[in-house]
């Protein structure tokens, strides 16, 4: 066999090779870090728990590697032909005098890894945002219930959420809350991280329209 090509273009050949084991280490790191982003990634989860009544609890749970914050719980209630939306991230219904601490009063704060937040029952959600709902107050007209959970991630200042709807309808002479899709919608994308932090920004603009204007 005649070497004398190989040995004359050895330096050409070198080049090739050393190229094709930079680009499968480039390859290789790529995966490593799509693998390790993916699992930092924070997942919000909203789920019902306890049955499906009225009195069934609203758990919003981290199943994400970091901690995350829960910043705001939103409510959209349907009604008719209309859809409301509402922030229920306070525990309005509960008297604060009876409270030991004041995070009692909320939903807002730090959930761990594994950890979750218990929202309150799903007939006190609806009933929550429908005191914040000028001229709405019959909650046996709600027909839907969509709940969206924004978190800050605990390793960056992006606005991450997970969302999730639930049917509302009449069984045995109670309502039930039924889910619509089998599991929360995470909504972590860029694009969807701006426009989480949209909602929380149009709240906070609608919060300080309510102040009255110093003389």
């Amino acid at each position: 066999m005649d070497y004398s090509w190989v040995v004359s273009n050895s330096e050409v050949i070198n080049l090739v090779l050393q190229a094709i084991m930079v680009l499968i280490w480039v390859a290789y790191l790529q995966l490593f870090l799509f693998s390790y982003l993916r699992q930092r990634r924070p997942v919000v989860l909203i789920n019902r728990s306890v049955g499906s009544s009225e009195n069934a609890r609203c758990f919003v749970s981290n199943m994400g590697a970091e901690p995350v914050h829960l910043t705001a719980l939103v409510a959209d209630l349907t009604i008719g032909d209309e859809v409301h939306r509402s922030f229920v991230t306070d525990r309005d219904e509960l008297e604060k005098s009876g409270m030991s601490q004041p995070s009692e009063g909320t939903n807002q704060g730090p959930v761990a890894p594994g950890g979750f937040v218990d929202a309150g029952s799903f007939g006190e959600i609806v009933r929550r945002a429908l005191s914040h709902i000028e001229d709405k107050d019959d909650e046996n007209e709600v027909s839907r219930l969509s709940l969206m959970a924004l978190c800050s991630s605990g390793y960056s200042s992006h606005i991450v959420a997970g969302a999730r709807t639930f049917e509302i309808g009449m069984r045995d002479g109670a309502r039930h809350f039924i889910p619509v899709e089998p599991t929360t919608l995470q909504y972590s994308s860029r694009r969807h991280q701006r426009s989480n932090y949209e909602i929380l920004r149009k709240q906070l603009a609608d919060e300080r329209a309510d102040l009255e204007n110093p003389r």
